[in-house]
């Protein structure tokens, strides 16, 4: 997934060796991960009840809920120099409170604005989740481990979206959308207190530590760095590849999919979620593997090459059948996640073709080119179904409709195709730093 921030990694201090309470601290910050992703995903079984709701058309709701990206992905290059500068206690407890506070306010509001304000906190309490999760790894995990913690953040965040779509898709039919919505955002006045009595404030020799390695780094310019990454055209290839491999995430998981499934096979919304939670599966199974294979293979060009000619053959496969059984849709969207998993790999990609002192500024930066655009097609998707079958409130349009809509899943695999067919190999085989980059 693409969840990246500028987040230096550290040696595990002594008090930190991964003990105990190394993962109790881990797993209370990785819990808000997996919070925040519920709450990302879950309009994607609510898509209906928010349209009449706040009286929108699909076009207007894709908009409102995309305020989400617009406000996360450009936080991703502030939010590792809060950590660095507050501590992770002092982020994470008021950006998890800022995540139900946007809960409250979906369930409370009924205009357009609401909503948009309401996804716009979840957005800007979420972009603190992951980067402050592996932050609190790299204090109290040794090096060696920061990898697995990494892949291990990940398929949790994977399991929250699983939760946010198969898993109360029929707490929504029977108790309604504003009631998971409410309790969603109590849940978050849970992990909001566990951060508070679980999770510490840094050790004095951490803090020292900090400090320390912050002084080789003062004179570089954060400006400097984005010159350098975005000066060069193959960060920008990194960008779109990453995006388009992320598109089934965001626009099939994250809104539009069960709506889609439901429509074109007549199955009802728990069964269409269900469906769409095997996107997630592949992802938390074929992720970790990807990137395996990657540094195995010593091929980051050839690996998200191919990735992108499955991923466009797949959504094209998958727009293409116009009659079949859901169990052949459980396994299409399963090799969908399985193929367009391989977006992780697009991370390293962007590092290894920048200069090595702007790391960090390389990941943030494809990490947010990848959240930007997909929250830029989110509402074009809309705009589409609008055109074709017009406008409504009801949530209700035809499979042909969907059908149309969907057909930026494969254009954009095809544009990521394109741009992958052109990015040069960056791997070079060299001793590796004994502190990687944490990457999620």
């Amino acid at each position: 997934m693409s969840e990246l921030g500028m987040v230096r990694v550290r040696p595990g201090t002594a008090e930190g060796q991964g003990g105990i309470r190394a993962w109790v601290i881990w797993g209370t910050a990785a819990l808000f991960y997996l919070f925040e992703f519920f709450i990302r995903v879950a309009p994607s079984v609510m898509e209906p009840e928010l349209q009449k709701t706040f009286h929108l058309g699909a076009a207007g709701l894709g908009a409102a809920l995309g305020v989400y990206y617009y406000i996360y992905a450009p936080m991703q290059l502030a939010v590792g120099g809060f950590l660095d500068r507050f501590g992770a206690k002092r982020i994470l407890i008021p950006a998890a409170l800022l995540c139900s506070a946007g809960c409250f306010l979906e369930v409370a509001g009924s205009t357009a604005w609401f909503l948009s304000l309401a996804r716009g906190l979840q957005g800007l309490g979420s972009a603190f989740a992951f980067v402050g999760t592996m932050y609190l790894a790299t204090l109290w995990f040794p090096a060696h481990r920061l990898a697995f913690l990494s892949g291990l953040t990940t398929a949790l965040g994977m399991l929250g979206a699983i939760a946010g779509n198969a898993g109360i898709a029929k707490i929504v039919e029977t108790m309604g959308w504003q009631i998971t919505l409410r309790d969603a955002g109590l849940f978050g006045f849970v992990v909001a207190a566990a951060i508070f009595f679980l999770i510490p404030h840094e050790k004095a020799g951490q803090e020292q530590q900090i400090e320390a390695e912050r002084e080789p780094a003062a004179n570089r310019s954060a400006i400097q760095g984005l010159k350098a990454v975005f000066a060069n055209p193959q960060c920008w290839l990194v960008g779109i590849i990453g995006a388009a491999l992320y598109m089934p995430l965001s626009i099939f998981g994250a809104l539009w999919g069960v709506q889609y499934l439901s429509a074109v096979t007549g199955e009802d919304k728990v069964t269409a979620s269900g469906a769409v939670s095997m996107l997630y599966v592949g992802w938390l199974v074929a992720g970790p593997l990807a990137g395996w294979m990657s540094d195995r293979l010593g091929r980051r060009q050839l690996l998200l090459l191919g990735a992108s000619v499955l991923t466009t053959l797949t959504t094209a496969l998958m727009l293409l059948v116009t009659s079949t059984s859901i169990e052949v849709v459980y396994g299409l969207m399963l090799l969908l996640g399985i193929v367009s998993s391989a977006q992780v790999v697009s991370f390293v990609c962007a590092v290894e073709h920048s200069p090595r002192s702007f790391s960090g500024t390389a990941i943030a930066s494809t990490n947010m080119l990848i959240m930007l655009i997909g929250g830029l097609v989110q509402p074009l998707v809309g705009v589409i179904l609008d055109a074709v079958a017009g406008p409504n409130a009801s949530g209700e349009y035809p499979a042909h409709a969907y059908r149309i809509a969907m057909l930026v899943l494969p254009v954009s695999a095809v544009i990521g195709t394109v741009c992958a067919y052109f990015l040069k190999e960056s791997f070079v085989r060299r001793e590796i730093p004994a502190v990687p980059e944490p990457m999620g």
